[in-house]
């Protein structure tokens, strides 16, 4: 089939559906045009009719999977704690299930974030009570720990719950550090709610 030419059946969400479990059964290393040619029983070139390439390949399985747990916000009368703490568990538990992918994403600009998913992280983080510009950080240092984390399960091979201290699995380990996170968090949004006030009153004698 020449390039470019598409086929009756092929569909893009075929594709990614594709795209995804092989992405899921085999890792990133996996996940290559031929591959997924091969799952849907088209040739290489039907796939390039849809898709550009591989780096179009794994957007799109990232774009997937980010669906699955949606924009970071607070439901209700859910404290921003709470909310943050489930967040990062959903995506830690979402990605981890994609061999290759989070430490793909990692090396991504701004991991790979689309516009919504940022604009809503910084103003899920401006509703706490940080300035814009520490909303950003906020926004960085927690997403960049979890997938971090990911990558560092992945290093590990195989399950990462064989490589740790005896009685601990790795939910452990991130859990733990997601709750550092969010105290480290605190920590700082109770700093400047403590010298905000000084530095006010300070400037109007």
């Amino acid at each position: 089939m020449p390039k470019g030419q598409r086929t009756e059946t092929l569909t893009l969400e075929a594709i990614v559906d594709e795209s995804e479990r092989i992405a899921r059964t085999r890792g990133v290393d996996g996940l290559t045009m031929r591959a997924v040619a091969a799952g849907l029983g088209v040739t290489p070139m039907a796939i390039y009719y849809y898709v550009p390439g591989k780096e179009d390949l794994l957007r799109l399985v990232v774009g997937r999977v980010s669906e699955s747990f949606g924009l970071l916000h607070r439901d209700g009368d859910q404290s921003w704690q709470e909310a943050l703490r489930g967040y990062l568990l959903n995506i830690w538990e979402s990605f981890r299930r994609y061999p290759g992918l989070s430490s793909y994403l990692i090396n991504q600009p701004a991991l790979g974030v689309t516009p919504d998913r940022l604009e809503a992280g910084i103003g899920f983080f401006v509703e706490a009570g940080f300035p814009p510009e520490a909303a950003r950080l906020a926004w960085s240092f927690a997403t960049t720990y979890v997938h971090g984390r990911i990558s560092v399960d992945a290093h590990l091979g195989g399950n990462a719950d064989t490589h740790h201290f005896e009685g601990l699995r790795a939910r452990d380990y991130v859990t733990f550090g997601v709750d550092a996170v969010i105290g480290g968090l605190e920590s700082m949004l109770a700093d400047r709610a403590r010298t905000v006030p000084k530095a006010a009153a300070a400037s109007s004698r």
